[in-house]
C-alpha cells in the first residue's frame, strides 16, 4: 500500500512538471542549496543575506501565472500559504530559508521581495515656519489658494478627528475607529491645519479636506505593508496627493513596492506620492554598490526609490541639510531626494510641507484652467524647477534640486511657464522662450513619468530616456543638464555637478547664471523611447535680480521685544543695510549696515513697541520696503465667569490696542464674532453657537494675529472663586490663599468663620480690585476651625467657597481625639508645632512604655490595637523640644 501511495505522488509531481516546464520543484524535494549568483537578480538584496535555517518567513513573490504557481506551491510545500497581494504579487508565508532559495529557481517566479516590515515615523513637528518655503507670502497675497475643495491623504494611520484644526474637513473612514497617533495628527496639521487652535496650527493648504490611510496590515500579527493604496479608490475620493512620512530602515534597491508606485503613477497620472527621505543620514548602507560608504545612499524604504514619486529631505533651522536627513544616491546613481524643505524635527515635516504645496499647485492650476487638474509629472517639474538651490551648487545627493519654493511654483503656473508634450523615438521638439533683461538665473527642468522597471532587471532603473538641451540663440551656446558623478567612492559622490547628457534620471535641469536677454530654445530629444510616445513636462523660470520681501508680509504679526526671523530673496549683492520705521514716524532706524544678503534671512530683535511698522533693505543699487506689519504680543482669553447661564470672557489690556476682535469657531474656521474696546465680554449662553473663542488686538486699524483659542467647558461652573485653600491645616497662624477669576461687577469679599453653627465675618474687602489675596484670622480659636469666603456682586447676589478646616495650635496646645477612644480605634493628635517630626510615647498606669513612634504629619496617628483598656499617658515632644502631656482613656 505504501508503494502505491508513493507511486501516485511521484506521478502527480511528474505531470505537474510537464505542465509548467519546471525542474526546480523536483530539485526542491531534494537537499536545498544556498542562493547562487545565478538567481541573485531575482531576490531583494536584504533577503540575500538571510541565513539558512527553518525559521518561518513571509515574502512577497511576483509570478507570471498565479494559478500555476499556487498549484505548484501547494504540492511542493504544503505548509506554505499564498495570499493575494497587489497586482501579480502574492504574500507567501511559512517558508524556510532553504525553501526560499529553491523558490528562486522556479521560472514562474520573477522576483522575491521583503514583505512586511515595521514602519518608523520620521520624527515629529518642531519649530514650524511657513516662511522658509515661501508659503507665508502665498497665504498673504493669494488668499484664494488655501486648498478649498481639494483632498489630501495622510498615509500612516488615524489622526485626531476631534482636533478643531480639522473641523468638518475630514473624509469619513473606518480607520478612525482605531486610536489616533500624535505623529499623524501633526502631519495632518502641517499639511492642512486650519489654525483654529492657535497661530502655530496653520497648515500649508489650510482649508483642504483630509483623508487617512494606513500601512498597517489587516492580518493580525503581520507587520506593516507598503504597497500603494488602491488607485481607483483614491482618485474616486478625489485624492490626488498622498503624504508618506514614515520609513522602514535602510533599503537601497528597486523592489516590488518601487515598481508598484511607478506603475500606479502611469495608471493614475494625476496622483502624486510624496515621501520623507528618512532620518538616517548618519547611517551607512550595508548592501549594494554603495555598501560601506558612510552617510550616503541611506533612504529608508525601497518605495522611496521609485522614479515617479518625490522624496523630500530636511533642512534645519539654519537652512542647511540636517545631519540625520537621508541622502542619495539611489542604488543606480539616480538623484534622491529630489527636494528638501524646512524640517528641524525631521523629514516627516518636510514631506508634509511639500504635500501641502502640491495641493496649492493643483488648486492654482484648476483655477487657471477651468477646473482641470495638472498631471503629477507637471507638478514635479514645477516643484524641482522653482526650488531654491541649497548645499553644493546645482543638483546634489543631499538636497536634490533644492528647497521647495511655494511662491515660485505658483508663479510658474500663473505665468504659463510650462509645456506638456510627447516625444517619440529619435524625434526632437523645440520651444522658444524670451528671457528679459535683469535676470539673475534662467532655469529649465524636464521631467517625465518613466515606465516601471522590473526589479529583476540589473543595472539602472531608467527605461525611456529623454534629453534636454537649451540653446542661447544670441551666441548659439548649448547648455546641457547638470549631472552628478554616481561612482561609488566618497570623493566622487561629493564632486559638483557637471554639464553632460543624463542617462540615469527621469528629471533633468539646465541653469544659466546672469543670462543674456533674448531668445532661447529648449530642445527635447527622444534618445531612447520603448513605446509609441513618451509624455513629458517642462517648467522654466527667470529669477530676477531684484530684492523681494518674503517675510514679514502684509499685516503679519511679529513678536514685540523678541527675536524674529525675517526673510528676502532675489539679489546678487553680498551685503546691505536693514532698517525699520514705526507708524507715525518718518525716521528709519538702522538695524544693521552689514547684513549678509546671501543668507536671505536675518534674526531681528524687535523693539518692545506695540505698533505697526515697516522694514527697508538697501543695497548699493536698490531699496525695497516691506508692506506694513504689526509688532505685537499674543493676547489670550480666560473665563472670568461661567455662572447663571452667562459666560464672561476676559483678557489683559495691550498697549496701543484701540479695540479687540473676538472670534468664535464656525463650521470649519474661526470667524469674527464681535469687536469691543473693553477687556471683558459678557455673553448669555443662548448667544453661543460654539464654546471655542480667540481674540486679536486691533492696532492702527489692523487686526493682529489671534492668540491661542480658549476651548470653554460649559459644564465647569466658575462663579468668581477659583480656589480658597489654607496654607497649613495644623498651624499656629491661620493663613489662606484666595484666587478669584475676575473682579467684574464684584462689590465685596468676606472671610468668615463658623462659630457654634453660624458663620461670623472676620474681614471685609471693599472694593475688590485684585484677584489674588492672602487672608489671615488674627484671633482663631484653639483647635478645629471652619472657614469660607463669600463674594457679593453689584446685583447683590452672594457666592460662597467650599468650607475649609484649620486646626489652630498655639504654644502649649495638645489635643487628642476621640477621647475616650474605643479599643482598636486610632487616636488623632494635633499639637503645637503642627507639621514636623514629633516624638510620641504612650505609658500605661504602671509607667511602662507601651508605644513609641515619630510622626511628621500635620495630624499624627496612634493605633490602640493591643493596648488593652484603661487610662494611658500621652507624652509628645514637639520639634522645638517642648514636652506636652495628655491623658487618654481607652474603653
Amino acid at each position: 500500500m505504501q508503494v502505491v501511495t508513493r507511486t501516485r505522488h511521484t506521478l502527480k509531481c511528474f505531470i505537474l512538471y510537464l505542465i509548467v516546464g519546471l525542474t526546480a520543484p523536483l530539485q526542491a524535494q531534494q537537499n536545498s542549496s544556498p542562493i547562487s549568483h545565478t538567481y541573485k537578480h531575482k531576490i531583494a538584496s536584504p533577503l540575500q543575506v538571510t541565513g539558512a535555517g527553518k525559521a518561518a518567513l513571509t515574502v512577497r513573490v511576483a509570478v507570471t501565472e498565479e494559478a500555476k504557481f499556487r498549484n505548484w506551491l501547494q504540492l511542493t510545500y504544503p505548509k506554505a500559504v499564498a495570499r493575494s497581494d497587489y497586482g501579480k504579487t502574492l504574500l507567501v508565508s511559512n517558508l524556510t530559508t532553504t525553501q526560499l532559495s529553491e523558490l528562486l529557481k522556479s521560472p514562474l517566479v520573477t522576483y522575491i521581495d521583503r514583505a512586511s516590515r515595521t514602519a518608523n515615523l520620521e520624527a515629529e513637528l518642531k519649530d514650524s515656519d511657513l516662511a522658509v518655503n515661501k508659503i507665508a507670502p502665498v497665504h498673504a497675497y493669494l488668499p484664494q489658494l488655501a486648498g478649498q475643495g481639494f483632498v489630501v491623504s495622510v498615509k500612516e494611520g488615524a489622526f485626531d478627528t476631534t482636533d478643531i484644526d480639522f473641523r468638518n474637513r475630514i473624509l469619513p473612514s473606518p480607520l478612525f475607529a482605531n486610536a489616533h497617533t500624535p505623529h499623524a495628527t501633526e502631519m495632518a496639521t502641517v499639511i492642512a491645519g486650519g489654525s483654529n487652535s492657535g497661530p502655530n496650527a496653520k497648515g500649508v493648504a489650510w482649508q483642504a479636506t483630509l483623508a487617512t490611510a494606513t500601512f498597517a496590515s489587516n492580518v493580525p500579527g503581520e507587520g506593516d505593508q507598503f504597497m500603494p493604496d488602491n488607485g481607483a479608490q483614491l482618485t474616486a475620493a478625489k485624492v490626488f496627493v498622498q503624504n508618506h512620512s514614515y520609513g522602514v530602515g535602510l533599503e537601497n534597491y528597486y523592489g516590488l513596492e518601487s515598481q508598484a508606485y511607478d506603475e500606479q503613477a502611469i495608471q493614475y497620472p494625476k496622483l502624486l506620492h510624496v515621501f520623507s527621505s528618512g532620518n538616517s543620514g548618519d547611517k551607512t548602507i550595508e548592501e549594494g554598490a554603495y555598501a560601506g560608504i558612510e552617510h550616503v545612499a541611506n533612504l529608508t524604504g525601497q518605495f522611496k526609490l521609485s522614479k515617479n514619486t518625490l522624496s523630500v529631505g530636511a533642512l534645519d533651522a539654519a537652512g542647511t541639510v540636517g545631519a540625520r536627513s537621508s541622502r542619495g544616491p539611489a542604488y543606480d546613481g539616480r538623484v534622491k531626494p529630489e527636494l528638501v524643505a524646512h524640517g528641524p524635527g525631521g523629514t516627516s515635516e518636510s514631506a508634509a510641507l511639500v504635500s501641502g504645496i502640491a495641493v496649492l499647485l493643483q488648486q492654482a492650476y484648476a483655477q487657471k484652467y477651468n477646473g482641470a487638474l495638472p498631471d503629477a509629472v507637471l507638478l514635479k517639474a514645477i516643484l524641482l524647477n522653482s526650488a531654491d538651490d541649497r548645499g553644493r551648487p546645482e543638483v546634489d545627493f543631499e538636497t536634490g534640486f533644492g528647497n521647495a519654493d511655494a511662491l515660485g511654483a505658483i508663479r510658474t503656473i500663473q505665468d504659463n511657464r510650462f509645456y506638456n508634450q510627447t516625444v517619440t523615438q529619435g524625434s526632437q521638439q523645440k520651444f522658444t522662450i524670451q528671457v528679459p533683461a535683469g535676470v539673475r538665473q534662467l532655469k529649465v527642468t524636464l521631467a517625465w513619468h518613466d515606465l516601471a522597471t522590473s526589479p529583476e532587471t540589473t543595472g539602472k532603473a531608467l527605461i525611456n530616456d529623454l534629453d534636454l538641451k537649451v540653446i542661447n540663440k544670441q551666441n548659439n551656446q548649448q547648455l546641457l543638464p547638470w549631472v552628478l558623478s554616481s561612482y561609488p567612492h566618497p570623493d566622487s559622490l561629493k564632486l559638483p555637478a557637471k554639464r553632460r547628457m543624463d542617462r540615469l534620471n527621469n528629471a533633468e535641469q539646465v541653469t544659466l547664471l546672469l543670462p543674456d536677454a533674448g531668445t532661447y530654445e529648449i530642445q527635447v530629444n527622444g534618445f531612447k523611447i520603448t513605446q509609441d510616445a513618451q509624455p513629458y513636462s517642462i517648467a522654466y523660470e527667470y529669477e530676477k535680480d531684484a530684492l523681494e520681501w518674503i517675510y514679514p508680509v502684509i499685516n503679519s504679526s511679529l513678536k514685540s521685544g523678541e527675536t524674529n526671523r525675517i526673510r528676502w530673496q532675489g539679489t546678487t549683492q553680498k551685503t546691505g543695510t536693514l532698517a525699520y520705521k514705526v507708524a507715525g514716524s518718518t525716521t528709519w532706524t538702522v538695524i544693521s549696515d552689514q547684513v549678509d544678503l546671501t543668507k536671505e534671512y536675518y534674526d531681528w530683535q524687535t523693539p518692545a513697541n506695540i505698533t505697526t511698522a515697516q522694514l527697508r533693505l538697501s543695497t548699493g543699487s536698490e531699496t525695497v520696503t516691506s508692506d506694513t506689519f504689526i509688532l505685537t504680543k499674543l493676547v489670550s482669553l480666560t473665563v472670568g465667569l461661567n455662572c447663571d447661564a452667562k459666560l464672561l470672557l476676559q483678557w489683559p489690556k495691550l498697549e496701543n490696542a484701540t479695540t479687540y476682535q473676538v472670534y468664535q469657531l464656525g463650521k470649519t474656521q474661526m470667524q469674527p464674532f464681535t469687536t469691543t474696546a473693553d477687556t471683558t465680554l459678557l455673553l448669555a449662553n443662548a448667544q453661543l453657537s460654539s464654546t471655542s473663542f480667540a481674540i486679536a488686538p486691533i492696532i492702527n486699524s489692523i487686526a493682529a494675529q489671534r492668540g491661542y483659542t480658549l476651548r470653554h467647558n460649559q459644564a465647569q461652573e466658575k462663579c468668581y472663586i477659583i480656589s480658597f485653600l489654607p496654607q497649613q491645616i495644623v498651624t499656629d497662624s491661620v493663613l489662606f490663599d484666595l484666587q478669584l477669576s475676575t473682579t467684574y461687577q464684584l462689590k465685596e469679599m468676606r472671610l468668615e468663620r463658623d462659630e457654634f453653627g453660624a458663620f461670623k465675618t472676620l474681614q471685609i474687602i471693599n472694593p475688590v480690585t485684585a484677584t489674588v489675596f492672602k487672608l489671615e484670622d488674627l484671633q482663631p480659636m484653639p483647635g478645629l476651625n471652619k472657614y469660607r469666603v463669600s463674594v457679593t456682586d453689584k446685583a447683590g447676589k452672594v457666592y460662597f467657597s467650599q468650607t475649609e478646616v484649620v486646626n489652630y495650635t498655639p504654644k502649649g496646645f495638645l489635643q487628642a481625639y476621640p477621647n475616650p477612644v474605643l479599643a482598636g480605634q486610632d487616636i488623632n493628635v494635633i499639637a503645637e508645632g503642627g507639621e514636623g517630626f514629633a516624638r510620641i510615647q504612650l505609658f500605661d498606669p504602671m509607667g511602662r512604655l507601651r508605644y513609641e513612634t515619630t510622626d511628621d504629619g500635620a495630624v499624627k496617628t496612634i493605633p490602640t490595637v493591643n493596648l488593652g483598656k484603661g487610662l494611658f499617658l500621652l507624652r509628645l515632644y514637639t520639634p522645638s523640644g517642648t514636652i506636652l502631656v495628655k491623658r487618654i482613656l481607652v474603653i
